[in-house]
């Protein structure tokens, strides 16, 4: 290894302002991991600046004048074992999560790189996948226990305001961008439009679900829901009006917490009715999503469920966002804001023809139209609602001391 200006470990007095590290760096020796990187990042918001040269030794030097960031990609081709075990063990001493980039496949070979602290190694070139995958598993809360998903609800202020197409495609978004196996149901027994919208067999599962809560498993659940891509499985179904569906609070909770064991991400499609009618499935939710429009109407009812929502869940985090938004809406989204005394998450415009091609097509929009400006705000909101780190709003530490813009 190439020697460092200091002995690791020494001469690290970071100040608080530095200490807020940043979520992300990589230390890479040639080119061909840059491009799976960069997709890796892109979409949870990372900046392409924290990719850089030197490998183990490059990281290790930058240590004198910076904390390591939270995640670190680091190539360790060429060094010896003495000093991937000194130098991982150090990036990992000081709170970095390490993944280890190589090209030897050798069993004892990882198991030295393991017990120096690393988080994972994978064998050169990588993949997206397959780095996205390591991710996940790093951005989950590592307290001892085993992991419990994310349950996300989203609900309509009013009518016709774009629940199920919000719904859709945070899912697909999660499961896809995000790689977080992901369940999306559609809480609607009658009307939904989840199965409808993306062209598959709706199923009795949800119903069945219901009728015997004990049935539900990680086997009934592989056999009750639809798959759509890598990871997205949907629990939709289409009831006979006439037909009464049991449900209770012991029977929807139960349900719920099926869904958090067995998957990272649960989105919610929401009918409003439940907010009075099921007011405990709210307290299992971690965040939920108020889908509004720009109209008085919805200013009014926003409220209200926000006021409501607020009872059934104080610890939720609520995001408000206005859908379906005119050149010239009723109200303003500031006027709006003014309203609510509050600021809007998200503000997706009208595009009727993108959305019914999409739904014609039986793909999300996310797949149909991943440009689409709808899309790419959307996939902010994801990376929030999926827990991943965010970077600073600051001018990175190292970005300062090495000159970036």
């Amino acid at each position: 290894m190439a020697n460092v200006a200091r002995k690791p470990g020494a001469g690290m007095d970071f100040s608080e302002d530095d200490l807020a590290r940043e979520p992300f760096g990589a230390y890479l020796l040639d080119d061909s991991c840059v491009e799976p990187i960069q997709e890796t990042i892109e979409v949870r918001g990372w900046s392409a600046t924290h990719i850089r040269k030197g490998g183990l030794s490059g990281a290790l030097r930058l240590l004198g004048i910076a904390p390591p960031p939270k995640f670190m990609i680091v190539d360790i081709e060429g060094e010896s074992k003495e000093d991937i075990e000194s130098g991982i063990r150090e990036l990992a001493r000081l709170g970095s999560s390490v993944i280890a980039l190589g090209s030897v496949n050798d069993v004892d070979y990882f198991r030295t790189i393991m017990r120096s602290g690393a988080k994972d190694y994978l064998m050169k070139p990588v993949t997206a996948d397959a780095l996205g995958e390591v991710f996940v598993r790093l951005e989950q809360p590592s307290d001892g226990v085993a992991h419990l998903g994310r349950v996300i609800g989203i609900l309509g202020a009013r009518g016709g305001v774009g629940v199920t197409t919000l719904a859709i495609n945070t899912a697909w978004t999660m499961a896809e961008k995000l790689n977080r196996r992901t369940s999306l149901v559609d809480m609607d027994l009658y009307a939904g439009n989840i199965a409808l919208s993306l062209d598959i067999d709706p199923t009795r599962g949800l119903r069945e679900a219901f009728d015997d809560p004990e049935r539900v498993d990680e086997v009934f659940l592989q056999n009750a829901m639809a798959k759509l891509g890598k990871s997205l499985h949907i629990l939709a179904t289409e009831e006979a009006f006439d037909d009464t569906v049991r449900m209770n609070d012991a029977t929807v909770l139960s349900i719920a917490d099926t869904m958090r064991t067995n998957f990272d991400m649960t989105v919610l499609d929401l009918p409003r009715h439940f907010v009075m009618r099921e007011p405990q499935l709210f307290t299992r939710c971690d965040d939920l999503v108020i889908v509004a429009e720009l109209t008085l109407q919805s200013l009014r009812d926003t409220n209200r469920l926000i006021k409501l929502l607020k009872t059934r869940n104080r610890n939720a985090k609520m995001h408000v966002v206005v859908n379906r938004v005119t050149s010239k809406p009723d109200v303003s989204k500031a006027d709006f804001e003014a309203g609510m005394e509050g600021k809007l998450r998200c503000s997706f415009p009208l595009d009727t023809k993108a959305t019914t091609q999409a739904t014609l097509k039986g793909e999300p929009l996310a797949q149909a139209e991943p440009r689409h400006k709808m899309i790419q705000d959307l996939q902010k909101l994801c990376v929030e609602l999926a827990g991943v780190p965010e970077e600073s709003k600051k001018k990175g530490f190292l970005s300062r001391a090495f000159g970036r813009k």
